[in-house]
């Protein structure tokens, strides 16, 4: 997925809304597993917040910071130009969400959140679906969205199965 992106941009991953409780907990699955020579940035409104949480981090002392708000469309613009991939984790959608979308879209960034948020997702496809596939940037709404709770109860009926001896799933 990131081979259409440009090879030159700053970072690989910028984690937008990163101080926020689950940005933070994105921000620290990636210290512990990104895969090494990820170039990830830490983005949000707080330079100081952004510079408390990388310091919070094992494994993260170099990561950039990127002043980015959802009030800022230039701000948002930077950010997606600088990064290959934005996971933002900044919501409500349907208020903080579009001009993050339309920035990426145009720079071909792609672009990831965890909404769900049904009118956002229809917004945005409906706005900027036709410059994201001229700009080679997919837009991925919904990402681990109630999907995990289905997710976890499977695995934990599998364990339980096969702790009581009642074989696999089917």
């Amino acid at each position: 997925m990131m081979d259409s992106v440009p090879q030159d941009r700053e970072y690989d991953v910028a984690v937008y809304g990163a101080t926020g409780f689950v940005g933070a907990l994105v921000a620290a699955h990636l210290a512990e597993h990104a895969p090494p020579g990820t170039r990830i940035a830490l983005a949000g409104r707080s330079p100081d917040r952004l510079a408390a949480l990388r310091d919070g981090l094992p494994g993260a002392p170099d990561w950039p910071l990127v002043q980015a708000d959802a009030d800022d469309p230039a701000s948002l613009a930077a950010l997606a130009r600088a990064a290959r991939v934005v996971a933002t984790t900044v919501g409500p959608y349907a208020r903080h969400g579009l001009p993050l979308v339309e920035a990426c879209a145009q720079a071909g960034t792609h672009y990831a959140d965890l909404t769900g948020e049904v009118l956002f997702v229809r917004r945005a496809i409906d706005r900027f679906d036709a410059a994201a596939r001229e700009s080679g940037a997919r837009i991925v709404h919904a990402c681990g969205y109630d999907s995990i709770p289905s997710d976890l109860s499977v695995y934990l009926l599998h364990e339980r199965a096969a702790a009581d001896g009642a074989g696999g799933l089917r």
